[in-house]
């Protein structure tokens, strides 16, 4: 087998030894076979599962956020513009993004063994906090503080598995896992808007806070494998004298020009991928069409955009992750400027053709970036450089 660039320097299979074997090439081509052994065992995909409900409460609740955010301007607080209660949604979406940069790096380190019990620990007493928030302050330290935080670590935890664990079928494996976030997109705005007239705001929170805690707690038992399947690999690379990993933040990732390149178009694609969907039920207020609609059109957004992360993942596996990549990007330019430039926001119908051509087709960036991404390093490193791409600093 080939030997494959991104594993240089991994020299080494025999756990006892610390010199470098005479035939270089014959142990590096045994430590990425190893890889490969990985993901063909059953838990692999169990790991799956977990990323997927990781990812469900995560960027599944950040695509759902203008819906709450409509909400928050009809009630509780409707005194404030557009524009103010945008700070909010804003910090949350900010934080989950930029403190990836340290979080990676943990993740390298810790695994999930104890960084999922901290995202869960954050994440959950965040939306039972949320009930109990009446003034802005609140919401900024409770959604946008205490959330983001939470958040920063599940997305991470719930990528940096899958990069880690999968190699020939990562393109798929990443797909499924990232199902979760546009589930969890469409099951968020749909129970609200159930729910919503009939509990109020705080029972509707209370509600999520369980709901959540449920998916964590499996997604946690399902995650518990992902130790034993990497430790191995990343035992053998330690015994030949790679420097040891660290958690302190460290950005000597960008030394690399991929990885540099990569980092600005996925900034470039996050930047709207993500603020496009927030305000989609804003927009949908504005042009004067019901609130429900909106509702509607997030979770149809969602429901394509699960599509647009398992298919082209699939096929990326076959045909290059980036030749695919690229189809998507132009697929969407042309959808959208179909679907928005000749009609506009005048006809509800284009924005329902631009809800469901726009989540097919940004689904598809959500799953090929790490993807892509993740051929510029090593899967020991998979969860630094991750946490070192922007994932849509600026919202």
């Amino acid at each position: 087998m080939a030997t494959s660039a991104r594993h240089r320097g991994i020299l080494n299979t025999d756990h006892t030894s610390k010199e470098p074997p005479e035939n270089q090439s014959e142990a590096l081509n045994a430590i990425i076979e190893d890889e490969f052994v990985a993901e063909k065992q059953r838990s692999a995909w169990i790991c799956v599962i977990g990323s997927f409900l990781f990812l469900m409460p995560s960027f599944g609740f950040i695509q759902s956020v203008g819906t709450v955010q409509v909400y928050l301007q009809e009630n509780q607080l409707e005194q404030y513009s557009a524009r103010d209660i945008g700070w909010i949604t804003g910090v949350y979406t900010f934080l989950t993004m930029f403190l990836g940069i340290q979080t990676g790096p943990l993740v390298d380190v810790f695994g999930t063994t104890y960084l999922a019990p901290l995202a869960t620990a954050c994440t959950v007493p965040m939306f039972f906090l949320l009930a109990e928030c009446k003034i802005y302050w609140h919401f900024i330290l409770c959604l946008g503080v205490l959330g983001g935080i939470g958040n920063a670590f599940s997305t991470t935890i719930g990528i940096a598995v899958i990069g880690k664990t999968f190699h020939r079928r990562r393109g798929l494996a990443m797909g499924i896992a990232l199902a979760g976030s546009s589930t969890g997109g469409i099951i968020f705005p749909l129970a609200l808007r159930q729910i919503f007239p009939m509990w109020g705001w705080r029972w509707s929170m209370r509600a999520l806070g369980f709901i959540v805690l449920g998916i964590m707690l499996l997604g946690m038992a399902c995650l518990s494998p992902f130790s034993r399947l990497v430790s191995k690999a990343e035992d053998d690379t330690r015994s030949i004298g790679l420097s040891k990993k660290s958690a302190a933040m460290d950005f000597s990732a960008f030394r690399s020009v991929p990885f540099s390149l990569i980092t600005c178009a996925i900034f470039l694609l996050e930047f709207v991928i993500f603020g496009a969907t927030a305000i989609l039920p804003t927009l949908v207020a504005w042009a004067g069409f019901p609130v429900e609609s909106g509702y509607n059109m997030v979770a149809i957004l969602n429901g394509l955009s699960s599509l647009g992360r398992i298919l082209p993942g699939l096929v990326g596996d076959h045909v290059g992750h980036f030749n695919i990549l690229l189809v998507m990007v132009l697929f969407t330019l042309i959808s959208t400027a179909a679907s928005l430039t000749l009609f506009g926001s005048s006809r509800i119908e284009a924005l329902y053709a631009f809800s469901a051509l726009w989540g097919f087709g940004t689904g598809s960036f959500l799953s090929l970036t790490p993807v892509c991404m993740g051929k510029t390093c090593e899967p020991k490193d998979y969860g630094r450089y991750y946490g070192k791409y922007p994932r849509q600093l600026i919202r």
